[in-house]
């Protein structure tokens, strides 16, 4: 099932839309949200994570295409749809899934929808690749399976893939060991207290880290750690006196 967002001022374009994507598309559809400008659309987004969003380009006060400056890396699908053909080479240049004209053909939609669920089964493919190639890569450590809250549920991770943790407004952001982010619903405290025991360490009140991803530790102005990963993670001036210490007592546990 493919979750959708709709966002285009023109009311009976949404209708026309919602009547193919619900009633005459081989593709089990769900219309998660409309909206008639981008700035309600974003936050429907927000809150529904979509698999495809359809917007027309010219919408109240605002460009659809300004949807790339609110979402710099949408992990959803984008599709205009538009009476204005005269914006196909915009549209193509921001890397859009799709592009479809009013009033929307049928055989041309399920060309688009076809072309999302292939392309999210093969991203999907490639996250399972990159979680084998995570634990193939990861130190032989010990690690345990830990429920983590997210906007829309929760997930299961390993806490031996985990490679750092950082502090996002009253939540916290979770980075494997494959760069993947995983926003979380608690803050880093509470994550703090959640991996006490699993070799995390406190170096600054905004990062928490897995010890065993320590590339080096740097003594300088702004004192830092290096991570494998190439990440930089500072480090307070009132850890630095003994963070040698502690990192070496906990490797050694």
């Amino acid at each position: 099932m493919l979750n959708v967002v709709i966002i285009d001022a023109d009311e009976s374009a949404i209708n026309q839309l919602v009547d193919l994507l619900t009633n005459h598309s081989s593709v089990i559809n769900k219309i998660v949200g409309t909206s008639s400008n981008l700035t309600d659309g974003a936050t429907i987004i927000k809150m529904t994570q979509p698999d495809i969003v359809f917007l027309d380009v010219i919408l109240p006060g605002r460009s659809g295409l300004e949807i790339y400056d609110i979402f710099k890396n949408p992990i959803f699908k984008i599709v205009f749809y538009t009476a204005h053909p005269e914006f196909a080479l915009d549209v193509l240049r921001k890397s859009a899934c799709g592009y479809l004209l009013k009033p929307v053909n049928k055989s041309e939609l399920h060309k688009i929808l076809q072309k999302v669920i292939n392309e999210l089964v093969s991203e999907q493919k490639q996250s399972q690749i990159e979680d084998m190639i995570s634990i193939q890569n990861c130190p032989v450590i010990s690690g345990s399976n830990i429920l983590l809250e997210v906007e829309n549920g929760f997930i299961i991770v390993n806490t031996r893939n985990i490679e750092y943790c950082y502090a996002k407004n009253a939540h916290s952001v979770v980075v494997m060991n494959s760069q993947k982010e995983i926003a979380v619903s608690r803050s880093l405290k509470e994550l703090q207290e959640l991996l006490a025991e699993k070799h995390f360490y406190r170096p600054h009140k905004t990062y928490l880290m897995n010890i065993h991803y320590i590339q080096k530790f740097v003594r300088s102005k702004e004192n830092y750690i290096v991570m494998e990963s190439g990440v930089v993670i500072p480090v307070s001036a009132r850890v630095t006196s003994f963070l040698p210490n502690d990192i070496r007592k906990r490797i050694t546990k």
